[in-house]
């Protein structure tokens, strides 16, 4: 729908003036009924293949990548549609009988060290005034967005949420600390030096964080597909619904950006295939960039030690492992500080190796881990690794903020929201309370 249609000018009339954020009423697993949560939590939506998700549910029947399941046409989604509907009637999930945040705390190991990230759970306007105020920093796919509109047209809920950040300087950070201080979480689960934890605010408390969390802009992390189906399909709905429905917000994680567990890693580069020799795009290469150092081929646990002296270089430095030789490269500084896997995708892919974007989508693999990323080379998988720095995390927010955004593959936020913790009910008018 062209943007100034009228039902999107009816859509915006309805929605001037709706506050941002707000608490809601979320829908959970009951563990009596469930057991070990942990056992029925996924990943996010964008890490696995329908396959990969299919084979995780099938190891618990309450799993909620059931829901992320397609039908056997592999399009429609009513099996999943039938069987949340099936979880709410029997119990399976209930819905919190007061609006409320959900504060979850993530401790896991970060650059040596154990690290514990903190966030908030809550609805978020998809009004045009408040959206503009929740901002991507990455493009999308329409097929991933037009599968994610299937999926949410069918089941009616989300079983996970957009991952933000708070464009702030510790202070939400602080104040998740001090509303859960001393309350006993609704959930935890600990293994090994990894531990998840969950609590539900509620009372004069929950508008406070709602109206801290609306004061500064966010900056979506992940889930940048799942707001974009949200968006179209609140839009469907509020053409033929009431002011207040629930598909007129989207769940959303927020995460003070000042937050010392807040961390963006960076997305390697896999080549499976090379348009030449490798002498002559070496020789291409050092007439647009600058050879530093010639190596001996690492081992991967040398990799991801190379990769981590990497992600503290001031200058853009990208590391090329192919079978006989590591090269380290000086790139080219740019005036806007466009980060490191922008210029290797346009200058190494695109202009040395001479791919196109339709084969770079074919032979081009990504992963956040520079030691798989070595393990590939040296198992034949791929004929080139390319290790970039990460993306800070103070030019994805000022890229966002000015309305620039990164292509995919851009930024890798560590670690990715579970799915299942929560979730959030489209169709339940008691959502919003």
């Amino acid at each position: 729908m062209a943007t100034g249609s009228r039902p999107e000018r009816a859509f915006e009339r309805a929605h001037r003036g709706t506050r941002s954020l707000r608490p809601f009423r979320a829908v959970r697993y009951d563990l009596e009924r469930v057991g070990d949560l942990a056992a029925v939590l996924g990943p996010p939506d964008d890490v696995p293949t329908a396959e990969q998700a299919a084979a995780l549910a099938a190891h618990h029947p309450y799993h909620c990548l059931h829901l992320e399941v397609p039908d056997a046409d592999g399009y429609s989604f009513q099996r999943a549609a039938a069987q949340y509907r099936a979880w709410r009637a029997t119990g399976i999930l209930a819905r919190d009988e007061e609006p409320s945040c959900y504060v979850s705390a993530h401790r896991f190991r970060l650059d040596g060290g154990i690290a514990t990230r903190l966030g908030v759970y809550l609805a978020a306007s998809l009004a045009p005034d408040a959206t503009a105020r929740l901002l991507p920093h990455e493009g999308t796919n329409r097929e991933l967005v037009e599968r994610r509109l299937r999926q949410l047209a069918a089941v009616r809920a989300h079983a996970g949420a957009v991952y933000a950040v708070w464009a702030g300087d510790g202070t939400l950070r602080q104040a998740l600390e001090a509303s859960i201080a001393g309350a006993a979480p609704l959930w935890e689960h600990a293994r090994g030096e990894e531990q998840h934890a969950l609590w539900r605010v509620t009372g004069p408390a929950v508008e406070e964080l709602a109206a801290l969390a609306a004061s500064r802009p966010l900056v979506i992390a992940d889930g940048h597909h799942r707001f974009a189906a949200a968006l179209r399909y609140a839009r469907d709905q509020q053409i033929t619904g009431t002011l207040g429905h629930p598909a007129a917000w989207v769940p959303v994680h927020v995460v003070d950006a000042a937050d010392p567990a807040l961390a963006v890693r960076a997305i390697h580069r896999l080549v499976r295939w090379l348009p030449g020799d490798w002498e002559t795009l070496q020789a291409h290469l050092a007439r647009h960039a600058r050879i530093v150092a010639v190596r001996a081929v690492p081992s991967p646990e040398e990799a991801a030690r190379l990769a981590a002296e990497l992600a503290r270089a001031s200058q853009p430095r990208v590391l090329l492992l192919q079978e006989r030789e590591l090269l380290e490269l000086a790139l080219p500084t740019t005036p806007d500080d466009e980060p490191d896997a922008i210029l290797v995708d346009a200058l190494l892919l695109r202009h040395v190796c001479a791919l196109e974007a339709e084969t770079i989508e074919q032979v081009v693999e990504y992963t956040p881990d520079a030691r798989a990323a070595a393990q590939a080379v040296l198992d034949g998988r791929a004929l080139l690794a390319v290790l970039v720095r990460p993306t800070p995390l103070a030019t994805v927010l000022a890229w966002a903020q000015a309305g620039r955004l990164f292509p995919p593959k851009t930024t890798y936020f560590f670690p990715k929201l579970p799915q299942g913790l929560i979730f959030y009910d489209l169709a339940d008018p008691a959502t919003l309370g």
